[in-house]
């Protein structure tokens, strides 16, 4: 009979430690999800107690064994790692936290190629980006057991785009215990040469142009256009008129039958959500036939005073501008001076101007403006005329027609009736004239005296004489009346 009790119990031991065995081996691939054994589970020498492991519990429920114990002295992983998204030229920081390491050690290698980046607190790498940095805490400690966690960091400063990817925790354990994290890099945006427009479009004005810029990034960046010094866009719209947009986007802008306004400046701007943004210039250069324009074709101005002479240009590319007299090219001189003033805000607009000083009877005919490029030449004419100096007769009071004989008033009434007839016989371009006139130095501008003198100006005249001269008899004022209505008949006597 003890025979067989012993029997017995040599096969119950012998399944326990195979039970036990099948434990440990299946749970060592996964030793972090695994629980230790509680603290009550042990016994003042720090062993689990033989009547708490018997047989018959462990032949009943061996799943039970399995998740309840595990050997206590084999490191784990305390949770999965989360895997971190960093802007490149940043540093980032993967984290691996391990309990009970003991004499273990830990390594970071990058999965994609296995690559040892570090073992232990050294780093195998030859990268001066990587670092190693070590944290320890205790946790659970009791009167038995002490339970460490050890974080391990790895760091790559001054990250790149080619750091993405995943990299492996590893415990030298037997079997090798390891976890992953996977690191996604954000990159600012950039824009490629490849695809892109050079600096500079040039086209002729009506064809079509297409400024291109191709950028990268991740994520992938957004194209904006806009036009420098915050100008508008002109595009084609509906009846092929120009409308005015402030930025339009997409990689690629297209302009259909391009007018000299769009001429200018445009800024392609790439962004994503990785500052800095990032921008290109390209100037697009419109190509067109010379034009020359004057303001006045007809300019007069009384001799002995400056005169200026304006024309107007547009071209591009930039024209080659001079004046004209008689065949001959008008050059800077004493008589002479040339000015060419550009457009600040339209590059194709150019205003060239000529002054005549002191201008003379030699100086009276025609002047032409030329400009001259390479897509051709244009030219216009103006001339330039005299008229005489305007002079308004002033209105005599009656004592002074009291000391005037016949043959005074006579001069006279000739003198306004020469500027009456100078005023009727004035042509529309001579008083639509905008000449700039000098005299003394100070510029004014051409007098456009139409009004002649008539009965009823004179009496307006005469009301303003009266009101300054209260004294004046009524007497007086009939005689003003008088002698006003005698020159008035005189001037008409000389017309007919």
């Amino acid at each position: 009979m003890g025979v067989a009790r012993l029997l017995l119990c040599c096969l119950l031991l012998e399944d326990h430690n195979l039970d036990f065995g099948l434990a440990v081996s299946n749970n060592v691939r996964d030793l972090h999800s695994v629980p230790y054994a509680t603290n009550e589970a042990l016994n003042e020498n720090g062993i689990w107690p033989r009547a708490q492991l018997h047989p018959v519990q462990f032949r009943s429920n061996r799943e039970k064994f399995i998740n309840s114990y595990t050997v206590p002295d084999l490191p784990g992983f305390t949770g999965p790692i989360d895997n971190v998204t960093v802007a490149s030229g940043r540093e980032a920081i993967l984290s691996c936290t391990v309990r009970k390491l003991g004499n273990y050690q830990v390594a970071w290698l990058r999965d994609e190629d296995r690559t040892v980046l570090s073992i232990g607190q050294r780093i195998v790498t030859h990268s001066g980006r990587f670092f190693i940095s070590v944290e320890n805490k205790i946790k659970n400690q009791t009167k038995w057991r002490k339970e460490e966690e050890t974080t391990w960091r790895l760091h790559i400063r001054m990250l790149k785009e080619a750091d993405k990817g995943c990299y492996m925790c590893q415990l030298n354990t037997k079997p090798m215990l390891s976890q992953l994290v996977c690191v996604d890099v954000l990159v600012a945006p950039d824009i490629l040469t490849s695809g892109t427009s050079e600096g500079e479009v040039s086209v002729s004005e009506g064809e079509n142009a297409t400024l291109a810029c191709k950028a990268s990034g991740r994520p992938s960046p957004r194209v904006l256009w806009r036009r420098e010094k915050n100008k508008n866009i002109l595009v084609r719209g509906l009846h092929e008129q120009l409308e005015r947009v402030d930025s339009l986007s997409g990689e690629r802008l297209e302009l259909n039958r391009v007018d000299r306004r769009q001429m200018g400046a445009y800024l392609c701007i790439a962004s994503n959500e990785v500052p800095p943004a990032v921008s290109k210039r390209v100037y697009l250069r419109v190509n067109f036939s010379p034009s020359a324009t004057v303001p006045n074709q007809l300019l007069g101005s009384p001799l002995g005073t400056d005169v200026a002479l304006v024309c107007l240009i547009e071209a591009y590319p930039r024209t080659i501008n001079f004046w004209i007299r008689n065949g001959q090219v008008i050059m800077n001189s004493g008589k002479y001076e040339y000015r060419e003033v550009k457009h600040p805000e339209e590059e194709w607009k150019t205003t060239i101007e000529l002054k005549i000083k002191g201008l003379e009877k030699t100086d009276l005919g025609e002047y032409t403006c030329s400009a001259t490029s390479s897509m051709g030449s244009a030219d216009a004419t103006l001339g330039v005329y005299e008229i005489e100096r305007a002079t308004l007769p002033t209105q005599p009071t009656s004592s002074t027609w009291k000391r005037l004989g016949k043959t005074k008033a006579k001069q006279l009434a000739q003198i306004t009736t020469q500027n009456h007839v100078y005023y009727q016989l004035s042509t529309p371009a001579m008083q639509k004239s905008t000449s700039r006139l000098v005299y003394n130095r100070q510029t004014t501008t051409t007098m456009d005296p139409r009004v002649p003198l008539t009965r009823d100006n004179a009496y307006k005249n005469d009301d303003y004489v009266n009101s300054q001269n209260s004294a004046r008899t009524m007497l007086e004022l009939h005689r003003v009346v008088l002698v006003l209505w005698i020159i008035n008949v005189a001037l008409f006597l000389h017309i007919l």
